[in-house]
């Protein structure tokens, strides 16, 4: 059984609310984090399996730390509430603001004499002048806004790239380029990406979450040439993803400045000289990384005009790449030098378009909010003329 090991990142997720956080190196030292309202210790979680934990209030003095234990049973709002009565529609109803008995002060009051979620949405919905005159649907939305602030539910997962990926795309697009989930699947799908393979990735703003979905597709077989400009790689989702030190074998770190110098030197190299190749140090390295080498190629960033060209020199023929950038023009620039230079052939600039949808037991339809753009794909197999 898969147990949750300290040191280790955790996604925590409560309803809608998704945070990721890394457990303590010591073992039994408390780690308090908030989700939502309430500071909970996730340290109570260590030595235990992912799942479905229940939060159990714990006083410390003036201030409430819950803790939590794991729990099978799991006792919804809606199932609690499916007997209470319903109105036909909702043309009784004022929004006014005196519909709700209980006033803030009312609520953090029962919070702090120990009640947990269910019990506190029991209260609002028994204060309330209006519950069961609103309509079955209505109900069920009230909860459901209700359970968000008051749920006892927590689920600890363990992280993946499906998980991660949702997870930075909506704290903040940008800090991975306005790369969605369903785009990242398709430069998987685009760059052929499989075990025993040589693949190149310029990971050049997406806090290492293409490297980290490559290195899960391989699980361990091939070698995965993670190059970066200057500084150090991008390696965040690397390391939230828990990865075993067999995963990360395949990963080997270049410079592309330390690179450029190397292949410059084996190209001048005079007939007498030994090729200045990145050196191959032990019988189990990955090989030396040179022009026409890898089997696939992706680049990711906000200009990849200039650099795409010069990396795709190290691809072998009928080799694909995949580049991803937010913006279309700087793809349309580089599709033009591409087919100008005969450089590949079955050349496609797409955009991929995603909207999710509210699945509810009497009616189902597109969310109001939605993402404008997921980026834009040029992808292609290289050629030699």
């Amino acid at each position: 059984m898969d147990l949750v090991q300290n040191d280790e990142f955790v996604i925590v997720q409560r309803k809608s609310q998704v945070s990721l956080h890394q457990l303590p190196k010591k073992q039994g030292k408390k780690w308090t984090v908030k989700i939502g309202r309430d500071k909970v210790d996730i340290s109570s979680v260590v030595g235990k399996p992912h799942g479905t934990f229940k939060l159990v209030r714990e006083k410390d003095g003036k201030n409430s730390v819950f803790t939590l234990e794991p729990s099978d049973e799991i006792v919804e709002m809606k199932d609690k509430m499916k007997d209470l009565n319903s109105g036909e529609n909702n043309k009784e109803i004022w929004d006014d603001g005196t519909s709700q008995q209980l006033k803030k002060e009312d609520i953090e009051e029962l919070r702090g004499q120990g009640l947990t979620g269910s019990e506190i949405v029991t209260q609002l919905v028994e204060n309330s002048k209006t519950f069961q005159i609103k309509t079955e649907f209505s109900q069920e939305k009230y909860l459901n806004k209700k359970e968000e602030k008051y749920s006892e539910w927590v689920d600890i997962l363990k992280p993946n790239i499906r998980h991660l990926a949702k997870h930075f795309h909506s704290q903040d697009p940008m800090q991975i380029l306005n790369l969605r989930p369903d785009t990242l699947a398709m430069i998987m799908s685009l760059a052929n990406i499989k075990s025993n393979g040589k693949f190149g990735v310029f990971d050049g703003g997406c806090q290492g979450l293409v490297t980290a979905a490559i290195l899960d597709r391989i699980q361990g077989h091939g070698t995965v040439w993670n190059l970066f400009l200057k500084g150090t790689p991008q390696k965040r989702v690397i390391q939230a993803m828990n990865f075993t030190p067999e995963q990360l074998k395949p990963l080997k770190n270049c410079s592309l400045y330390k690179l450029k110098e190397t292949l410059a030197k084996e190209e001048n190299a005079d007939g007498d000289e030994v090729p200045a190749k990145m050196i191959k140090l032990d019988e189990d390295a990955a090989p030396p990384l040179e022009f026409g080498s890898l089997d696939g190629m992706v680049i990711v960033c906000r200009r990849p005009t200039t650099i795409a060209k010069e990396l795709v020199k190290l691809l072998a023929p009928s080799g694909n790449f995949v580049i991803f950038s937010p913006y279309s023009e700087p793809l349309s620039e580089t599709y033009i030098q591409f087919r100008e230079c005969n450089l590949a052939v079955n050349l496609q600039l797409t955009e991929t378009w995603f909207r999710t949808h509210q699945v509810l037991p009497l009616r189902t339809h597109p969310e109001v909010n939605m993402s404008g753009s997921g980026g834009y794909i040029l992808s292609g197999i290289k050629v030699v003329s």
